[in-house]
């Protein structure tokens, strides 16, 4: 009689997950673009686009700053198409930051970028992010490493969701870092000179709480049916 009962919720256990299976998204685009300027002269600022030897190969750049030369951010959406599944974290884009000297003042404190994933499947899908950074532009009245910028990253970023075939996926952004392990909190350059680090994200699945299909009902009752069969007594 036990064996029966342990039979029957294993059925019910993989009938959950014929039911319910797990379902792998593919990603068919990346890209991040920069709004919202704040602080030093605004009208500085400009928005370019440049071919670069990663990913997607198009870089979404911003450049502030006045004086003959302009420091600035970029990102590059990773190359696609890639299969993301339930559990997996994954490299999202590139991002770059350019400190060059100029006047004092008028380069931004900070900026937004907005992040679009677009889905190849299921088809159309997409997920917007936005966030925001904060920029420190040290006076270059130092040497060495005392004159170096820094690109502060948020704490947290907000999830955005994905409803497919009756499950719920999350789709988080992890932050920034050299890999998925070794998340930063800033970005720091030196002067005259390029530095670059990752973006990365991760899809989770909450299952939808569905209404209970008649084959599992069956079972449900098949399961209370046998259970109570092992419970009643014997006739004296």
């Amino acid at each position: 009689m036990k064996i029966v009962l342990r039979v029957s919720w294993c059925g019910l256990l993989f009938l959950s997950f014929l039911v319910f299976p797990s379902y792998a998204l593919v990603l068919e685009g990346v890209s991040g673009s920069w709004y919202n300027p704040a602080g030093g002269d605004l009208s500085t600022v400009r928005y370019t686009t440049a071919s670069v030897a990663y990913g997607s190969g198009t870089e979404n750049r911003i450049f502030y700053g006045a004086g003959g030369y302009q420091s600035g951010l970029g990102f590059t959406g990773v190359d696609v198409p890639y299969v993301c599944s339930v559990g997996d974290i994954f490299e999202l884009g590139q991002l770059r930051c350019l400190n060059a000297p100029t006047l004092l003042g008028t380069a931004i404190s900070g900026v937004d970028m907005r992040l679009v994933m677009t889905f190849a499947d299921p088809e159309g899908a997409t997920a917007n992010f936005g966030f925001s950074f904060s920029i420190l532009n040290t006076p270059n009245i130092n040497s060495g490493n005392q004159n170096d910028d820094f690109l502060y990253f948020p704490a947290s970023f907000t999830a955005q969701t994905l409803m497919v075939n009756g499950k719920l996926y999350v789709l988080e952004l992890l932050g920034f870092g050299p890999d998925a392990s070794n998340l930063i909190s800033e970005l720091r350059t030196s002067e005259n000179s390029w530095s670059s680090t990752s973006l990365w994200g991760r899809v989770a699945c909450a299952p939808v709480k569905p209404v209970p299909e008649p084959a599992m009902l069956i079972l449900f009752g098949s399961g209370f049916l046998v259970l109570a069969g092992a419970w009643r007594k014997p006739k004296q």
